[in-house]
């Protein structure tokens, strides 16, 4: 599933029961998930979050992500819509 922010928009993300994969294709995400650390994913880059795990995301730019259940190929569209990531409100692009 793909879904775009605009600058100082959030998101919250959840694990789910399968982990979800993000991926930045344009832009620039802060990410929070709780541990104290907090984590830049650029354009190009991915994050995972695991099982269960949950996140809070800003947009610092515009930015475009695609996201996934963990260990899904990116190919199989079927398998995406049979196990969704968790609670979360994409926009379409």
């Amino acid at each position: 599933m793909e879904c775009s922010l605009g600058k100082g928009e959030l998101l919250s993300l959840t694990g789910g029961a399968h982990g979800l994969m993000l991926r930045c294709l344009t832009g620039t995400i802060w990410l929070t998930k709780g541990d104290g650390r907090d984590y830049l994913v650029r354009r190009g880059n991915s994050f995972e979050l695991t099982r269960g795990e949950s996140a809070l995301m800003e947009a610092l730019e515009a930015a475009e992500l695609q996201m996934r259940a963990a260990g899904v190929i990116q190919e199989s569209r079927s398998a995406l819509a049979a196990q969704p990531a968790g609670p979360f409100l994409p926009r379409p692009l």
